[in-house]
């Protein structure tokens, strides 16, 4: 980042300060840019939480600044590329975003008015882009489709992911074959199958695009993975009960919502897991985990939620 695009007109109290006295280090600070957060510091210098200037004037003058600061801070590292800056601006959506040191203390901003205004054409276009890329990739194309004019390289380029496909589809007519009799015996376990395999594929696809995000952007963190797996499983969770009651509507007994639930309430947990995971082990192996990810994803989930849902139905209902 270049040194002219950071600005040091901002604000920075303690964490213990009063309103009244942040007020007063705003009015006090020489400057004359927009001053949008004020920014709280540690006793030893560190970023340690922002506070919108519009709530910091709303708030009652003794309000100590720790019990208004969002600590979860969006900032930007010092040697950040023009890259990422750009990437934050059109992510986040935020009029300024503080750049730190690697001690974490904070060295400047980066305002929304000095970085776009100069840079605004290069800005999306460069954006617009790596969105293009990114949506072309996860899709299972290359990044340079537009650029080709061959149909014929075009199909074969594009066949290997629909031999993946096929094959899953294949294993999963094969999966209810072996469940026909549960399916004559109860007809209406098959009008709910397009329900179940939607659930589990929506939320694999959701938890692979957030690993192979964080593989694009090199920012690969275990917790928030781990945090995604979970809270895909309860929503997952949450889904089964609502398909178990709509299933109840078709059942004499709780036996077939009963089966519905565990079956929509495990292959969503493992769809959720399969699609975190995958994209990080095929980034181990050098294959572009956008490529590769979501078709094994619906592949897998697809069989394994089919062949949980015939086995308990089959055991628990007839």
């Amino acid at each position: 980042m270049r040194s002219d695009r950071l600005s040091r007109d901002f604000v920075a109290v303690g964490v213990e300060d009063t309103v009244a006295q942040a007020l007063e280090k705003i009015r006090s600070t020489p400057g004359t840019n927009e001053i949008f957060y004020c920014y709280a510091c540690d006793p030893a210098g560190r970023l340690v939480g922002v506070v919108p200037i519009r709530k910091l004037i709303r708030a009652a003058p003794e309000e100590r600044i720790s019990s208004l600061m969002f600590t979860r801070v969006v900032k930007l590292p010092a040697d950040a590329p023009d890259s990422l800056v750009e990437d934050f601006f059109v992510t986040y959506r935020f009029l300024a975003f503080p750049v730190v040191d690697a001690e974490g203390r904070i060295v400047g901003v980066v305002e929304v008015g000095n970085f776009v205004d100069t840079f605004s054409d290069t800005l999306f276009d460069e954006v617009e882009g790596r969105v293009r890329d990114e949506v072309f990739r996860f899709v299972g194309l290359p990044e340079d489709e537009m650029k080709e004019t061959r149909p014929l390289h075009m199909a074969l380029r594009r066949f290997p992911w629909l031999l993946v496909n096929i094959v899953g589809g294949f294993l999963a007519a094969t999966v209810s074959r072996l469940f026909e009799q549960t399916v004559e015996r109860l007809v209406v376990v098959a009008a709910f199958i397009p329900m179940v395999l939607v659930l589990s594929e929506s939320l694999g696809v959701q938890t692979t695009a957030v690993s192979a995000t964080m593989l694009a952007e090199q920012r690969v963190d275990p917790p928030q993975v781990r945090r995604e797996v979970i809270g895909t499983s309860l929503a997952g969770m949450m889904a089964a009960a609502v398909v178990a009651l709509l299933g109840s509507l078709y059942a004499h007994n709780l036996t077939f919502p009963l089966a519905l639930f565990i079956a929509i309430t495990l292959s969503t947990a493992l769809a959720a897991g399969l699609g975190a995971v995958l994209p990080f082990l095929f980034h181990r192996f050098r294959v572009d985990p956008h490529l590769a990810s979501a078709p094994l994803v619906l592949a897998i989930s697809d069989n394994i939620t089919l062949f949980t849902y015939f086995t308990l139905v089959t055991h628990l209902v007839i």
